[in-house]
């Protein structure tokens, strides 16, 4: 083997370690490049979800679409503004209580303070989904039957783009 050869073969076998190094950090910086925009859009569509305006929005079409009379109109608005209030306090109780299972979660504290936090977590988040609910039966109850099938209709619809029937 002449001289050239060997330094050719030296440089390679010098040369493909970090080669081989810097695409494997190459691969891990794209891995953790996707992992933190994974992570954002959790986190932007939890964001989006945690307001009332994608739901609320949602629920304002549909209302659009059922010719209210004005006083239906302000009937639901005092019905959707109670809500908004009752909904927000809720969920500022729920941040406490979250902020409180992490800071339990950090610490020492027993598996029964973990299991009792998260209960009270779980109650706001029930006391919550009830407030919906009973939203929706106090708007049911302004509604004529023709609108009340309307708007079943609509959600059906909008069930089923949704879920891309």
């Amino acid at each position: 083997m002449n001289q050239k050869t060997f330094s050719a073969l030296t440089a390679a076998l010098l040369i493909l370690p970090l080669g081989t190094t810097y695409a494997a950090t190459l691969n891990q910086d794209n891995n953790a490049q996707e992992s933190m925009t994974t992570m954002r859009k959790i986190a932007q569509n939890h964001d989006k979800h945690e307001k009332r305006g994608d739901r609320g929005e949602r629920m304002d079409k549909l209302l659009e679409q059922l010719d209210l009379t004005p006083e239906q109109s302000q009937k639901i608005e005092a019905i959707q503004n109670q809500s908004k209030t009752d909904t927000e306090a809720l969920r500022s109780q729920m941040e406490t209580q979250h902020q409180e299972m992490r800071s339990l979660l950090a610490s020492d504290a027993s598996t029964e303070q973990l299991r009792q936090q998260h209960q009270q977590v779980e109650k706001l988040h029930q006391q919550l989904d009830n407030n919906r609910f009973e939203t929706m039966l106090r708007i049911r109850e302004v509604l004529t039957s023709e609108q009340r099938a309307k708007i079943a209709e609509l959600m059906e619809q909008h069930r089923d783009k949704r879920f891309g029937m």
